[in-house]
Formats: structure tokens, C-alpha cells, sequence
């Protein structure tokens, strides 16, 4: 009988371990990387504070999300173009398919707490546009943002079509718009 020998690149991530990105008013944590999967797909994990939220986007890929504590709403667009919500709960899991509008969002008033799996590529996006952060760093402060931070945001939004993110919002007049409607999206809800 032949064995074959074991690898050391075996890696256990831990609670509170991985790379913690900063995406806009929110944080991911990377718990598998491209690197760590040969570039075949990467795992994130979110905590997601109360009227807080990721605006709609679609992209060329697949991304799973399975909803681990608090309650997630998670936007699409039916048949006939109309945005309807699924609130998905501990346990839940909701595949998007490949080039699916959709957007999520804590509209609970408390906190929820989700992983995500995607290609390689989905990671892509935010180690180009997130900056990486302590995860042990309080979140920024509640605050209305400034015009120059507004326009930095649509700019990214933009700029995703780069590495094949697509943000219906990158066509708004201004930043500040764009935020406005994102902010309107968390709007809580029962729950």
C-alpha cells in the first residue's frame, strides 16, 4: 500500500484571523485567499452592523453567501426588472448566479454576521479598492461624508468595470447621490 505524504499547507484561520478590508463603512475578513486555493476561489466573512449595507452590483461569477447569526436582507431584480427582498436568516444560504444584480444589507435593528464564497477574482476587487485594516480598530465614526469622500466613491464604482465588477450607481450625477440611495436602502425594517 502506498501513502501518499502529508503537506504542510494545511491552515487553520481562526475567529478574529485573516485580512480585514475596509469596504466603505463596513469590514470583510478573508478567511481562504486566492493563494491559499491554487486561485480557484476565495471565503470572506462579514459582520454586518445595523443600516449598513453593500449597494447593487452584479459581476461575472458566481458568490454564495451563508447567513451565520442575526438576519441578512439580500436585493435582486425579478423577471420584470423589479427589486424585491429576501431576508435570509441563521442557516440560510443564497447562491447568486453569475452576472446577477444584488446588494445586501442589515435592515434589522441588530447585528448580523455572514460568509461568502466567489472565485479568486471577486477578492481582486478588494485588494485593489479596500484599504486592509486592524480588525481590533474601532469602525470609523457615523458621519455624513464629504464631498471629496463622496466623489471618491462614485469614482471606484466606476473604476470596478477594471476587474468586472459592475455598480448600476457609477451613472449618478454625484457621490453624494449614490450614498443617499444606499442609505435609503438600509433603511431598518421589522425584524
Amino acid at each position: 500500500m502506498r501513502t501518499i505524504k502529508a503537506s504542510g499547507g494545511v491552515k487553520k484561520v481562526g475567529p478574529g484571523q485573516g485580512r480585514t478590508k475596509q469596504v466603505g463603512d463596513v469590514r470583510l475578513t478573508w478567511k481562504a485567499t486566492g493563494e491559499d486555493t491554487g486561485y480557484a476561489t476565495s471565503f470572506y466573512e462579514m459582520d454586518l452592523p445595523p443600516g449598513k449595507g453593500i449597494p447593487l452590483h452584479s459581476h461575472p461569477y458566481a458568490e454564495v453567501f451563508y447567513v451565520v447569526a442575526g438576519h441578512t436582507d439580500f436585493a435582486r431584480i425579478d423577471e420584470q426588472g423589479r427589486e424585491e427582498w429576501v431576508r435570509c436568516g441563521p442557516g440560510d444560504t443564497l447562491v447568486v448566479p453569475m452576472n446577477a444584480l444584488h446588494a445586501f444589507h442589515n435592515r434589522s435593528g441588530k447585528p448580523s454576521r455572514f460568509v461568502s464564497s466567489s472565485v479568486y477574482y471577486h477578492e481582486v476587487l478588494f485588494e485593489t479598492y479596500a484599504p486592509t485594516v486592524d480588525a481590533d480598530d474601532p469602525l470609523p465614526p457615523a458621519r455624513a461624508p464629504t464631498e471629496e469622500e463622496a466623489a471618491r466613491y462614485l469614482r471606484v464604482l466606476n473604476e470596478a468595470m477594471t476587474v468586472h465588477v459592475y455598480f448600476p450607481q457609477a451613472d449618478a450625477g454625484s457621490g453624494l447621490e449614490v450614498l443617499r440611495a444606499i442609505e435609503a436602502r438600509n433603511a431598518a425594517t421589522a425584524g
